[in-house]
């Protein structure tokens, strides 16, 4: 073999190599190049299954028990009279919508959550995690991937908006105002904010910093946040750029008609959830203390919510077990059980999902992958769900539900255009 014909087979040798080592490198940083092949894979896979090019994980299969119809009353009798909120991820336009279905499944009013209304360029179809329904039927927004939170109007119209910061995860109504998570760059970095905030302008009315205001306060929060000596925090990381060390996805202030049943916390005082160190909290508000926290059995959480009868709930994701649980924890004694361990009752959600205590003792339980929504008795017995169709097959996400009341409207919301 002649020299120049080795030096040709070397250079093909050493081009394979180098093209491989390339490949291999954009693949574990999820450069460009490999974002492009895994969108491609994602959208064959989707088209395959529902003709429509959808991004991973916005629909699933429904199982054989659940009804192929998109609202079903089970139980009229026991189930719980008032409105039923959706938000909702629609398949065909690959946008997001808010749903009001009044007791008979019925839509009485739709919305888009249409994030190009409150952001020049922005896209329609941005990930709308969080939408609540205020009492004149106005919602409150949070897109989670995006700068924005949003206070829309009966058409989707902006009442207000930010786009300032990232703000995440949860809005929940505390004594003045409401509470969401705000971070300048990603949702999971380490510059996160508890935020109070007025429905009606959007001002901040309060912040607390979670490494000034709370972690570096004692070495015995650094040490229930899993912050070992020495760690030092980078606000500035982008998504990609570091681990996910918290996640937080939950804040719930304490209630002053539920404080009697919890004389360990004091009105005002924070429930927070971490989700990647598996982690409810509980935070002096005055203070900064972690007065409580429990780290399991959920897995994964979502949704900690203090109980009138002293206990605090949460969505359990369980991810990669293929069920999911509501789970009941005294944090008095810190014993914990599933609320429907041994009914039967299956669902599953490995990311997301949100659990609401009825006034008739009923749970009302979003499934947010599997596009389900089911109101369920103490006994695990369903008396009425909904299901996101897509098709006779699959349905598509429910990122959101929630039950309101007779009453809680003061206008039922109807768009005029």
């Amino acid at each position: 073999m002649s020299a120049k014909t080795l030096s040709i087979l070397a250079a093909v040798f050493l081009a394979f190599v180098g093209t491989f080592l390339a490949g291999m490198w954009t693949t574990y940083k999820e450069w460009w190049p490999w974002q492009k092949v895994s969108e491609a894979q994602t959208a064959w896979r989707s088209f395959r299954a529902t003709g429509l090019f959808l991004q991973a994980d916005t629909f699933a299969r429904r199982k054989p028990d659940v009804p192929d119809e998109r609202y079903v009353v089970h139980d009229a009798a026991a189930a719980a009279p008032g409105y039923m909120v959706i938000n909702r991820f629609d398949g065909p336009t690959k946008t997001y919508h808010l749903d009001l279905l009044d007791d008979d499944g019925n839509v009485v009013n739709t919305r888009p959550i249409d994030y190009s209304r409150i952001k020049d360029g922005g896209s329609p179809g941005e990930f709308a995690h969080i939408a609540t329904m205020l009492p004149d039927g106005s919602v409150l927004v949070v897109w989670d991937d995006a700068p924005g939170m949003a206070r829309l109007d009966a058409c989707g119209d902006p009442v207000w908006a930010k786009t300032d910061q990232i703000y995440h995860h949860s809005i929940e109504r505390g004594v003045d105002g409401y509470w969401t998570w705000q971070s300048a760059i990603w949702n999971g970095g380490e510059d996160q904010r508890m935020i109070r905030f007025d429905p009606e302008t959007g001002e901040i009315l309060e912040s607390i910093d979670l490494i000034d205001d709370v972690i570096a306060k004692s070495p015995a929060n650094r040490l229930a946040m899993v912050v070992p000596e020495g760690y030092k925090f980078d606000r500035t990381t982008h998504y990609g750029d570091r681990a996910d060390i918290f996640h937080p996805n939950d804040l719930e202030e304490l209630m002053p008609e539920m404080a009697a049943a919890f004389p360990q916390f004091e009105a005002g005082d924070l429930l927070v959830s971490m989700r990647n160190i598996d982690q409810l909290a509980v935070i002096g508000r005055k203070t900064g203390e972690i007065k409580w926290a429990q780290y399991g059995p959920w897995q994964h959480q979502h949704d900690a919510d203090f109980q009138p009868n002293g206990t605090i709930t949460v969505f359990s994701n369980n991810t990669d077990r293929f069920r999911s649980s509501i789970i009941e924890v005294d944090p008095k004694t810190g014993q914990a059980h599933d609320l429907f361990d041994g009914t039967g009752l299956s669902f599953d959600s490995f990311i997301m999902g949100k659990h609401q205590h009825l006034k008739n003792g009923n749970w009302q339980i979003t499934s947010t992958i599997q596009g389900r929504v089911l109101e369920v008795t103490p006994e695990g017995r369903i008396v009425r769900e909904y299901n996101n169709i897509l098709d006779d097959t699959y349905n598509t996400l429910v990122l959101y539900s929630e039950h309101l009341d007779p009453g809680y409207l003061t206008t039922v919301p109807q768009c005029a255009k």
